[in-house]
């Protein structure tokens, strides 16, 4: 007795429904390839923008603006760039901060140019607002300060460039650079013209006024603001005849007391007749 087996023939719709999921198949294999390809040749590219392209090889790619007295080569010495330099590894923020420290400007602004690659930077020049003397390394120096109350060497600024005011700064300390700024900054707000700003050694400030004459403000800058009220109030009301008298000031170290120091009268001499 014999057995044969026969094989059934599948239904058209079947063998069609699985031709088209092989298809499907190989085409989503072609797709993933072709992704992956280009993937890579992405990121291959992107290395060699990256190490290469974007690269800073000579200070000529360093371009400078806004300033009349720096140039690139100041620029360069003062962030400490050294070539050839990748251009994203720099941080405007960062730079713009050194600058600032580093070089005599008020306003720095950085910016990366991909294409071409540059380091665009925009500078601010100080501008001296008193001149100003303070006692160096090797003894009393000349020079100036800007608005800010910052240091400005006299080799910082332009041949023969005055300062905007009068005003004279005697021994300029960074230590009490921010109560010469506010005090620069309210020159205008006290009543009379503001002629002088002295710092003694020891940190205590006082100032001259045309009306006042000398003012003395001590040692704590905390006080500062209610000094300057105290100084415009004064302005305004004290008599005349108690104004600048010679070797008179006002002591404002105790804003809401303020004491006018006059002078010692002289003593009387005593005249001796002498009869013969």
């Amino acid at each position: 007795m014999s057995s044969s087996s026969t094989t059934t023939p599948r239904p058209p719709g079947v063998e069609r429904r699985r031709r088209l999921r092989q298809e499907r198949r190989r085409e989503l294999i072609v797709q993933l390839w072709r992704f992956g390809a280009l993937t890579a040749t992405a990121a291959g590219l992107g290395w060699v923008l990256l190490a290469q392209g974007w690269t800073l090889r000579s200070q000529d790619q360093v371009v400078v603006e806004g300033s009349q007295r720096l140039g690139r080569e100041a620029l360069i010495e003062a962030a400490s760039l050294q070539f050839p330099l990748r251009l994203l590894s720099l941080q405007p923020s960062q730079l713009e901060t050194t600058l600032l420290k580093q070089l005599p400007v008020q306003a720095v602004t950085v910016q990366r140019r991909l294409l071409p690659p540059e380091l665009m930077v925009t500078l601010e020049d100080r501008r001296p607002l008193a001149s100003a003397t303070r006692v160096g390394s090797k003894g009393p120096e000349s020079g100036m300060v800007d608005r800010l109350g910052h240091w400005m060497a006299s080799t910082t600024v332009d041949h023969g460039e005055q300062p905007e005011t009068s005003i004279k700064v005697k021994g300029w300390t960074p230590a009490q650079r921010p109560a010469l700024a506010l005090l620069l900054e309210q020159r205008d707000q006290l009543g009379s013209p503001l002629q002088t700003i002295s710092i003694a050694a020891d940190g205590s400030i006082s100032l001259t006024t045309a009306g006042l004459g000398l003012v003395q403000l001590g040692v704590d800058p905390g006080l500062l603001e209610k000094q300057l009220t105290t100084i415009r109030q004064l302005s305004r009301s004290l008599p005349a005849q108690l104004k600048r008298q010679s070797g008179s000031s006002i002591d404002l170290s105790d804003p809401a007391k303020p004491e006018l120091q006059l002078p010692a009268p002289p003593k009387p001499t005593d005249t001796k007749a002498s009869e013969r």
